[in-house]
């Protein structure tokens, strides 16, 4: 389940738009917390998307 829910990750990021992108990191973020209970252990690609991300909303330096 964690590696065909990264891999999907991984394809929706690669064939976003700007627009797309931020909806495609949030919804893997609320999947995964819902499924695995943190973001914690994310390779560290996603972990790089996901910290991104985290930045834009103001929740990480």
């Amino acid at each position: 389940m964690r590696e065909d829910l990264i891999e999907a990750f991984r394809n929706d990021v690669k064939n976003s738009s700007a627009d797309s992108f931020p909806m495609f990191v949030d919804s893997f973020t609320n999947i995964w917390d819902y499924e695995f209970g943190s973001l914690d252990d994310l390779p560290h690609d996603v972990d790089q998307l996901v910290a991104n991300r985290a930045v834009e909303y103001g929740l990480m330096e």
